[in-house]
């Protein structure tokens, strides 16, 4: 059993000791009030990650100033400092600490009816705008508004305040070269760019003293062409916290210019960014905080032993399973639900607008309505047939209700479509999905039998009260293209399985506008292939969140694949493919040797419709009922289980944001 001398250590920031060192950095949940303040949604959010074991938590940003579009200055209203009481309150019944955060984007702020202000004008990619740049008096200004947040916070009772200072937001835009042009006591060499942060840090010990805890974080690449590098950040840290203004340093990294790296997708190594932390921790006396896809405590553990850091960012891992601080300190490694990295419903939920979740974790967000799993006051045999996450997630909240569970999967392990994905490069991660099924459901008696294809009449024989279908799908193969069921066309799934044959010159139609096509695109060009990718949307890759996005098409550009938007094939034939814009009608014939279809799923419902005719409790999840995202197959699984018990309110299932 793996030891964790130093994660489980208590460490103090200031005046503040915190029990442990794993902590849930700032990120948006989306659960806020419509007035921007902590609301019963969000406290309960975080209620789960104390009562799972983590030693601290830190809000997501505030804004400190009315220049702020769509949030202004939350601290100005007359009930922040109760809210915040109420969260921290919250919070502090369970053991953890609690940090708020204060925020100003700059030139990263929305810009939709004002230029966003910023040092300079420099636009920035959250919308290209032209900002403002602000005047001495309006810097003047927003250095007051922060140190008049902090006061709220400690007001309020909340265990210290950070300032953020990374990810190209206002600070960041005072200290890089790339967005402050100024010539002035705020602008020009790095110790006059600094000015604006070491004001802010001395306006906030002005109002709140000495002993009240007060950090940053702050971006430790700009990883951007023209922006601030490692070498100037070594530089940068000693300066910065030269007049010993600060608790602890939080070390992240990117801009938006950069922002596959600020929440870093599976592409990335675990621990990508540790490092800079360490670079950090080499001139400070101060606890350091270090971030970067840490999703495994024994990592975790690692780098706190290699003294690269003092405190280990791992929100991700946190999301995915709150539990993750309890299940480690209590040996309980092999129950631990790992993120994937995938940031498909947390990050890529608050890019939408829409509140936190997670693709594995359906709870999350919905701690409120589903915070527990009851145990049934009447348990009954349940069938569920499919053993990828619908039904996979079906049966443990199933089993974890009490309910007599048996599971039937066709294949050989669990897992359904995420064991094809984790044959692609870079997709490694996506066999956590049947590693943490196949060890939750034998711990908790599910009777799985694998490599047994149900039918409906050995179904129905053994007597099941429910049963819940979820079959899953096959792949689609697109109407109206002439040739389409060629020798030469051939499915992505098989590529990925290594049962299909590809010549040299691909095309590779994306009808899914998700991972799969420029996947498989990449996989086959890293072969030597010449690849062109297809697709009907506006842009390659437009169902996938930004950050997984920018991270998969840099890839596909190093390896010279062609993307190709807006077009649809109309022909295929033995040698060549027939190519039509949408917009122009322009043909295009092309010589290809292969066509690989990355489309959607046609669901496999016939034992659905079978099993309905004939049982009265039949329930579907999951691709079996019309193609679904990972994120989505898994919440029907556990909808599916939480249906047993009779009807479910959805309205406050449905991850909406109010603000």
């Amino acid at each position: 059993m793996a030891e964790f001398k130093h994660l489980f250590s208590p460490i103090n920031i200031g005046s503040l000791t915190i029990r442990n060192r794993i902590v849930s950095t700032p990120h948006h949940p989306g659960l806020t009030d419509p007035d921007g303040l902590p609301g019963e949604r969000e406290i309960a959010y975080w209620v789960g990650k104390a009562k799972g074991g983590i030693g601290l938590i830190q809000s997501h940003v505030h804004g400190i100033h009315d220049s702020i579009e769509g949030m202004g200055d939350v601290f100005a209203q007359p009930q922040a400092v109760e809210k915040f009481r109420r969260a921290t309150e919250a919070i502090h019944e369970h053991g953890a600490a609690f940090i708020g955060q204060l925020w100003h984007p700059g030139a990263q702020g929305s810009g939709v009816f004002s230029s966003p202000w910023a040092p300079s004008r420099v636009p920035q990619p959250s919308s290209w705008k032209m900002p403002h740049e602000m005047t001495i008096d309006e810097i003047n200004e927003v250095i007051a508004g922060y140190a008049r947040g902090a006061s709220v916070l400690q007001e309020a009772g909340v265990d210290g305040a950070e300032i953020h200072g990374a990810h190209g937001y206002l600070i960041t835009q005072f200290l890089s070269p790339l967005s402050n042009t100024r010539d002035d006591e705020f602008g020009g060499d790095l110790e006059r760019r600094l000015n604006f942060p070491i004001k802010i840090m001395e306006a906030i010990r002005a109002e709140v003293g000495k002993a009240w805890p007060v950090g940053m974080r702050i971006s430790g690449d700009e990883m951007a062409e023209g922006g601030y590098t490692s070498d100037d950040f070594s530089r940068m840290v000693p300066m910065l916290t030269a007049g010993d203004q600060l608790d602890y340093l939080s070390v992240s990294t990117g801009i938006y210019r950069s922002m596959d790296t600020i929440i870093a997708p599976m592409y990335y190594p675990n621990g990508a960014f540790v490092y800079l932390a360490a670079l950090a921790k080499e001139h400070l006396d101060i606890p350091v905080m270090c971030i970067g896809r840490i999703n495994d405590p024994v990592m975790a553990e690692q780098i706190l032993e290699d003294r690269q850091a003092d405190l280990v960012g791992m929100t991700r891992a946190n999301i995915c399973d709150p539990e993750l601080p309890n299940k480690a300190r209590e040996g309980r490694l092999d129950e631990i639900r790992h993120c994937l990295g995938c940031n498909e419903a947390c990050w890529g939920h608050v890019m939408n607008g829409m509140s936190i979740s997670c693709a594995i974790n359906p709870i999350i967000g919905r701690e409120q309505a589903w915070g527990d799993i009851p145990r049934s006051t009447n348990p009954r045999r349940v069938v569920v047939i499919g053993g990828g996450p619908a039904g996979c997630e079906a049966a443990r909240v199933s089993a974890q209700a009490g309910h007599n569970v048996i599971l039937f999967e066709s294949q050989a392990e669990l897992g359904g479509q995420t064991l094809i994905a984790a044959k692609g490069p870079g997709r490694v991660d996506f066999v956590e999905v049947g590693r943490y099924f196949t060890i939750e459901l034998n711990r908790l008696g599910v009777d799985v039998r694998l490599n047994t294809r149900a039918d409906v009449d050995a179904i129905l024989g053994l007597e099941p009260d429910a049963i819940i279908v979820a079959t899953g799908g096959t792949p689609h193969v697109p109407d109206h293209i002439d040739g389409i069921d060629g020798p030469n066309v051939v499915q992505a799934w098989d590529v990925f399985n290594g049962t299909a044959s590809v010549g040299q010159r691909v095309v590779v139609l994306d009808d899914e506008h998700h991972v799969q096509g420029l996947n498989v695109a990449e996989m086959l060009a890293s072969e030597g292939k010449d690849v062109e990718l297809v697709t009907r949307e506006f842009e390659v890759g437009a169902h996938i969140e930004p950050n997984t996005r920018m991270a998969t098409l840099r890839r596909v550009n190093d390896l010279n694949v062609s993307l190709k938007p807006t077009t649809w094939a109309r022909e295929i034939g033995p040698d060549y493919i027939i190519l039509e814009h949408f917009y122009s009608l322009r043909e295009e014939r092309k010589e290809v040797d292969t066509v690989v279809l990355a489309c959607n799923i046609d669901p496999e419902s016939w034992l659905y419709d079978a099993l309905s005719a004939r049982h009265s409790n039949v329930q579907m999840a999951g691709d079996c009922g019309g193609a679904r995202r990972l994120e989505l197959a898994t919440f029907e699984g556990h909808l599916a289980a939480r249906k047993l018990e009779g009807a479910v309110d959805m309205a406050p299932l449905m991850t909406l944001r109010l603000r």
